[in-house]
């Protein structure tokens, strides 16, 4: 998720209430790894950096990249601290508000089928049933959704909400508590200015279900992982889909002195939980391998990827894709964040370059040891690659 900004205070209290067993889970030996090119001209100097912060006390972080020379990929540091479990090639990590990318270009592959057109009306698109709990249904567009333009709140940011989760981190939430936390917050007017909302992507989910006729996740699979032949990405793939392969443990700098928490799984409850706006998972060569076939038109169109990546007014974000511009360079992508986890997936339009880089910890809390090391590190991967 983007944009968490949880009371530190009271995220300390629940943790430290809970004994560490109730987080902590053994790692499958199930890993995935695939072919890359070893002497990558940039796969030095970013394994350089990664092992660099990994000693500085990032617990272990993963990266790939993806350009005319091939694809590579590299792992520092720990997928397990307590027993120094090694972070390797292959394991699957959360993408967090990545998702985003995924679910917008499903919405663009049905508008370019002519089966969603981006300025009606969202219900004209939704289920009737979910159509009536949305206020301003019949104001709100498809586009509006993809930019955080509808003004319709955010579920994770509603105070309820948080504390519905942490009296039971344990306990996973469905549609009917999402959309019951949505209502008890002030909509915004449609429209009007840029307002980042994870309930935008929870809703583009339930069109692309309810237009594509078939289990979301099911359409996903048949119109983007399998004929992109994404072989390691999973979504909503069952109950327990992510008990079947290797991920690492996830941690939070729970006082931002860089003591680590170990907060597996309420972690893997955020991602069993999460619609479009954060459940998917993958292995670093599957995030870089879809973008690549995304910037390549393999998947939609030029026109709608040039819609995707064109920055709506007062903001910098497109139609599920965000602008950057490091080395002062023009890049466009996403960042996520899952409790106890940070990602990136980033295309380099000069360079030709995807980017994708995962950390085992969370990235997104204010302040922090942990949380100043791995954007410092982010930053200077990127850095590195804008400038090669």
């Amino acid at each position: 998720m983007k944009n968490q900004f949880f009371t530190l205070l009271g995220i300390v209290t629940i943790l430290l209430s809970c004994s560490k067993e109730i987080f902590e889970q053994p790692i499958k030996d199930v890993k995935f790894p695939q072919n890359f090119k070893v002497d990558h001209r940039l796969g030095l100097k970013i394994s350089s950096i990664i092992q660099e912060y990994s000693k500085k006390g990032l617990p272990g972080v993963s990266v790939a990249l993806s350009d005319d020379e091939g694809v590579w990929e590299g792992a520092s540091g720990f997928a397990r601290i307590e027993d120094n479990q090694p972070l390797t090639n292959g394991f699957v990590h959360a993408g967090g508000s990545v998702t985003k990318i995924y679910t917008a270009t499903a919405i663009m592959m049905l508008h370019e089928q002519q089966k969603i057109q981006l300025d009606k009306t969202i219900d004209n698109y939704l289920p009737q049933k979910i159509a009536a709990k949305i206020k301003g249904a019949s104001d709100i567009t498809v586009r509006m959704l993809l930019s955080h333009r509808s003004g319709i709140p955010d579920y994770i940011e509603d105070e309820s909400f948080r504390l519905h989760w942490f009296n039971d981190l344990s306990q996973r939430w469905d549609l009917e508590k999402i959309l019951k936390f949505v209502n008890r917050k002030k909509y915004l007017q449609p429209d009007v200015g840029y307002n980042y909302s994870n309930t935008n992507y929870v809703l583009l989910s339930l069109i692309i279900e309810h237009v594509g006729q078939q289990e979301e996740c099911k359409w996903m699979a048949d119109n983007i992982f399998y004929p992109q032949e994404l072989k390691y990405t999973f979504y909503r793939n069952g109950k327990d889909f992510l008990d079947a392969f290797a991920m690492p443990n996830f941690y939070m700098d729970r006082f931002g002195d860089g003591r680590l928490q170990n907060v597996t799984v309420p972690t893997k409850v955020e991602i069993y939980s999460e619609y479009g706006d954060g459940g998917l998972v993958a292995t670093n060569l599957d995030f870089v391998r879809f973008m690549h076939a995304l910037t390549k038109n393999e998947i939609v169109s030029a026109e709608s990827l040039k819609l995707m990546s064109t920055p709506t007014k007062d903001s910098e974000y497109g139609l599920g894709l965000d602008q950057f511009n490091y080395s002062k360079k023009q890049q466009f992508g996403h960042q996520g964040a899952v409790f106890g986890g940070s990602s990136l997936l980033l295309y380099f339009k000069e360079q030709r370059v995807v980017l994708f880089i995962a950390a085992n910890c969370d990235g997104s809390l204010v302040g922090g040891k942990t949380l100043h090391l791995y954007h410092e590190m982010k930053n200077k991967i990127c850095e590195l690659v804008a400038a090669s």
